[in-house]
Order: C-alpha cells, then sequence, then structure tokens
C-alpha cells in the first residue's frame, strides 16, 4: 500500500479510491491463488474463482469432481474468457497434491494462497442421529472435512515458505460452534480445523503465513430443497436463528476469502470469521 495521496483534485481523489478501496490495489493483482473444493457444490467455488479473476488474480480451481470443475471452469470462462486453470485431483492421493502445487510452482513461481472448501453435500441428503452411524461413514467425513484440509495444508506450506509469504485460508462451518443436532461429527471435525488452523497461524507467523477460517451459517442449497419437502421445512426452521432472516449468499462468503488473501487483511491470523447473519456472535 502506497501513501496517501493529495486530495485536492477529483483525479487525485479517484486515484485514491482506487488505491484503498479494491483489493486489486491491494495485493490481489497478479497474486496466485489456489482454490480447492470437494463436496461442497459449485458456488462458493465459482464466486470466489470470479472474484478473484475480477481482482485480476491468477486463479487454479482444483475439485475432485469433474462436473463441477466444468461448471466452474465456464462460469468463469463466460465473463473473463479462458484464463481460469483447472485440475481435478484425487485428495487422498497426498503425492498427486504435492506434484500439482509443485506443477504451479515452476509455472508461476509462486503460490500466494490457499482457499479450501471441503463440505458435506453428500451427507446433507441422508442426516442421522449418532447412534446410527457406521463406522464407515465417520471415516469418510474424516477424509472428506478434515484429513484433505490437512494434506492440503502440509503441501503448500514449504512453497509458502521458502518466499516468506502465504495465505491459508479454510472454510468451516457454524455448525462448529452451535451444535446441531444429527451434525454432531460433521460440526466436531470442522471444529478441528479451526482449532488446526490457528496452531498453524502460531507456527507460520515468523515466515509472513497468515492462517484463517471462513465460517459459514444457513445456506440455500437448490439441489437440496428439490430433494424433499422435509429437507425444505428443515432449512426454514434452520433459518428463524439467524437473526438477519436470510440464508448468506456466495459472493458474501467469496469476498471475505478474497479480503483475507488480500493485503488488507495481512494482519489477521489465527481467526474463524463468521459470515452468517449473526447465527453465532462473539
Amino acid at each position: 500500500m502506497t501513501s496517501r495521496c493529495n486530495l485536492d483534485t477529483p483525479q487525485s481523489r479517484r486515484q485514491a479510491e482506487e488505491q484503498f478501496l479494491t483489493l486489486r490495489n491491494n495485493g490481489l493483482k497478479d497474486r496466485v491463488v489456489v482454490v480447492v473444493s470437494h463436496k461442497s457444490g459449485k458456488c462458493i467455488p465459482s464466486e470466489l474463482c470470479q472474484i478473484l479473476m475480477a481482482e485480476e488474480a491468477v486463479v487454479y480451481a482444483v475439485d475432485t469432481n469433474p462436473k463441477v470443475i466444468d461448471i466452474v471452469s465456464r462460469e468463469c470462462e463466460e465473463l473473463f474468457g479462458p484464463r481460469l486453470h483447472t485440475q481435478v485431483l484425487d485428495y487422498s492421493d497426498a503425492t498427486s497434491i504435492r506434484n500439482f502445487l509443485q506443477g504451479v510452482m515452476e509455472r508461476e513461481g509462486r503460490i500466494d494462497a490457499l482457499a479450501t472448501d471441503l463440505g458435506l453435500l453428500e451427507f446433507m441428503y441422508h442426516l442421522k442421529p449418532f447412534e446410527e452411524q457406521e463406522r464407515s461413514e465417520w471415516e469418510a467425513q474424516y477424509r472428506n472435512v478434515l484429513e484433505s484440509v490437512l494434506i492440503w495444508s502440509q503441501s503448500v506450506i514449504p512453497f509458502m515458505k521458502e518466499r516468506e509469504f502465504g495465505r491459508i485460508i479454510h472454510m468451516v462451518s457454524d455448525t462448529a460452534r452451535i451444535g446441531v443436532p444429527r451434525m454432531s461429527l460433521y460440526g466436531a471435525l470442522k471444529a478441528a480445523v479451526s482449532s488446526f488452523t490457528r496452531s498453524l497461524a502460531q507456527e507460520l507467523a515468523r515466515y509472513k503465513i497468515t492462517c484463517n477460517c471462513v465460517s459459514i451459517g444457513v445456506q440455500e442449497i437448490d439441489d437440496l430443497k428439490s430433494s424433499s419437502k422435509d429437507a425444505i421445512t428443515k432449512l426454514d426452521k434452520t433459518l428463524k436463528l439467524v437473526p438477519l432472516r436470510r440464508y448468506s449468499e456466495p459472493e458474501e462468503l467469496a469476498l471475505m476469502i478474497a479480503y483475507l488473501a488480500s493485503d488488507l487483511g495481512a494482519y489477521i491470523t489465527g481467526q474463524t470469521i463468521s459470515v452468517s447473519g449473526g447465527l453465532v456472535m462473539t
């Protein structure tokens, strides 16, 4: 960030607005960002990639599902042309993840930010009380929600430490903070992601690497709503717990992630920031 401009003329005022009010002019321009998603739908990853590209960042979108990558790529291309880099990966294969990041490093010379959105979309269709859950369901949730975060974080850290700069941002959930029936293990694993991120922030601060979480509240999912009337009823009941009485929008969450990835977020680390309409207040 440069020093403040003289604001005596309209031109200087416009320059000041451009300098202080855009993420592009506060570090996102040319910043290399890897956006990682898995079982969370396409909304947040697509919005995040679009926002980052609008701010002239270099964006790599990664998912385990080719259909999600195709949709995200198409939506971004409609607005910005074929600038988005995409990759389909198996997140259980740590070697593939490291090789992918090594390729980004060789191509771009840097990896500035990692943003993950690792969800539970497939489990939302058949949530059960904890006592009825099979051990295989525990293991699947652990792999999807927590283990993938650990692998991606461990894989990207050496590249960030090499340059003594980085932003690590993980999407979590307010279910980790308020307790939600039938989502006990999911909430526990998202809480583990937040705790892990706080400790990581302490470890990496000396390398000018910040680590934060953005926490989602009640989100409207079209596929889920169309699955059953029961799903709609559950969503409507949950929405009554939100003081602002509306669902979160993907761009609201994506903008918070983009802010943390920019230089404006340089003094924020070890935090879990809820973007949830007041569902959690601290």
